[in-house]
């Protein structure tokens, strides 16, 4: 889906004393806010010109916007990312397991060299991939269709098999696949524009979301930390972490905001000294000015 929702972007330093920070982006700023919004649809279509002075990294997520110093690749600008629709449509094949790597490899590669044309390119770079997620365990709620589709393939490749063989191939293959999707065109990102901070959008992601529980304390899930802790070969992958903290109207402005934003935060900066990397990963906090269920009304503070 295309974003068009406002947000800035935080780089924190390292706060461990086990790796160094990276470099900033910008020298001696260790902290930078970036703007990545259309609103230069603002001076089109009502001559207002905004001032945007205080970011360090401002671009557009818009189709057309080229060459910026933050990129984002939606699903249909990078590679043939597959996917479902709300009504069950497959693009792509739907599955990752059901297109060829190869091939998506080939387009993506050449969509980097559109979108980033120069080879310095030493920005932000997001693929922001939401569809889906690379752990069978994770895929719930209306991602689930991606558990009942695999399950579908095995049982019409197999149709003697059991129903815990049928799960268990299912999942194999999934993962399989879409570790394989992801990891590589990370990699092709890096190695095509190497200067470039390549991470996924809401990567990593604390899943505390039952902020309406009693006694919410913000902080994540144990199962979740543990499956974070799966993903070393993603880390690994990532020049850059891309977490968000965006909240719903009806957090209101409670003190659950607050816990749900800090844990999260947290969660990041611990995945960020986890790789086997020299130093920590950099990590890029999205947020927004706006909720995310009610984008024109904006966060009192």
């Amino acid at each position: 889906h295309l974003i068009s929702w406002l947000f800035i972007l935080f780089i924190l330093k390292s706060i461990s004393s086990l790796k160094p920070a990276r470099l900033p982006v910008y020298q001696r700023k260790p902290f930078i806010a970036a703007w990545n919004a259309p609103t230069d649809q603002c001076l089109i279509k009502y001559n207002i010109r905004l001032n945007l002075k205080m970011f360090q990294v401002i671009g557009s997520p818009l189709a057309r916007a080229r060459g910026q110093n933050v990129t984002i690749f939606y699903v249909n600008r990078l590679g043939y990312y597959p996917w479902y629709t709300p009504q069950g449509v497959p693009i792509n094949g739907g599955l990752p397991q059901n297109i060829s790597l190869q091939v998506h490899l080939e387009k993506a590669d050449q969509d980097i060299r559109y979108y980033i044309p120069s080879e310095d390119f030493s920005g932000l770079a997001v693929i922001d991939w939401e569809y889906w997620r690379p752990q069978w365990a994770r895929n719930w709620n209306t991602k689930d269709i991606y558990r009942q589709k695999s399950r579908k393939l095995i049982s019409e490749m197999q149709e003697n098999a059991s129903a815990a063989d049928i799960e268990y191939l299912a999942k194999a293959t999934f993962e399989e696949s879409a570790k394989a999707f992801m990891k590589e065109t990370i990699e092709l990102g890096i190695k095509s524009r190497p200067k470039g901070l390549w991470g996924y959008y809401l990567y990593p992601d604390c899943h505390n979301y039952n902020v309406y529980g009693p006694n919410y304390t913000g902080s994540c899930p144990e199962e979740e930390v543990l499956r974070n802790n799966e993903l070393s070969w993603l880390w690994n992958s990532s020049a850059a972490l891309y977490p968000s903290i965006g909240v719903r109207r009806s957090l209101g402005d409670s003190e659950n905001v607050l816990r749900f934003s800090q844990f999260r935060v947290h969660e990041s900066m611990r995945i960020s000294i986890m790789t086997s990397r020299d130093h920590a990963l950099p990590v890029f906090v999205y947020t927004r000015l706006g909720y995310r269920d009610q984008p024109l009304l904006f966060l009192s503070k």
